[in-house]
């Protein structure tokens, strides 16, 4: 088993006139996926924390993983969380749309790249950690096999993407901060409300899309999968469902 912190590096911008506040579902499956393969995870949603709050609560996990989550609104703080890190945990990781399109440069602050879907990669990156092995023959990451050789980056081979999105368990949502965007949501649309993915990818070619991460694939959820969440997060207490497919 091995502890792992994932962050959604969101902080409210100084300049903010969206009222929208969902939680981060891709963080949260990545958490669950690795829940069922017996590790110890943490998240840290940082959307209604300071800055030095939430690197408080990070470093108080104390874990061995690391994982940051980096769209292109994200990177500064992302990278900054990178740095605070970086000496207090054995393995840094990043992942999500912007270090899938632009890996490279995340291997100055991150020990490994994480590209595209990341359930099952997260879940083979340890067990190739935790037993030593080549990271070369875990599918979808980027990495440098000798850190002090900058010149030296190895793309490993695309993962394909899982078929059957009914197998992936649901996100985690008990480690969100659920109450607090209840509250929210209450306060600004008079009502509690949050998201719902009942497919993955897009039929479209958007070019402004980040649909990179799932490749151009477009793949269905069964109802009865996408009702039996439905129940799940309206136990929860929330009034409402956005669904952000």
């Amino acid at each position: 088993m091995t502890s792992v912190l994932l962050i959604y590096p969101f902080f409210k911008p100084k300049r903010d006139r969206s009222v929208f506040r969902f939680p981060p579902l891709g963080a949260a499956y990545i958490a669950s996926s690795l829940k069922e393969a017996g590790h110890q995870v943490s998240l840290l949603d940082c959307t209604f924390l300071q800055r030095e709050e939430a690197l408080e609560q990070a470093l108080a996990k104390q874990a061995e993983v690391i994982g940051i989550y980096c769209m292109a609104t994200m990177e500064d703080d992302c990278l900054w969380f990178a740095r605070q890190l970086r000496n207090n945990c054995q393995l840094l990781i990043a992942g999500g749309p912007l270090p899938t399109c632009e890996p490279e440069p995340f291997l100055e602050h991150f020990d490994v790249v994480v590209r595209g879907e990341g359930e099952q990669t997260m879940q083979e990156l340890l067990r190739s950690v935790q037993a030593g092995s080549d990271l070369g023959a875990v599918a979808g990451i980027v990495y440098r096999p000798a850190p002090e050789d900058r010149s030296k980056i190895v793309y490993t081979a695309d993962r394909p993407f899982t078929k059957d999105l009914d197998s992936i368990p649901f996100p985690a949502r008990e480690l969100l901060p659920n109450q607090s965007y209840m509250d929210y949501g209450k306060k600004k649309y008079g009502y509690s409300i949050t998201t719902v993915m009942s497919t993955r990818g897009c039929p479209y070619h958007c070019e402004f899309c980040s649909n990179v991460i799932f490749g151009g694939s477009y793949r269905e959820r069964s109802p009865e999968n996408v009702v039996d969440e439905i129940e799940e997060v309206l136990a929860l207490g929330f009034d409402r469902i956005s669904f952000a497919d």
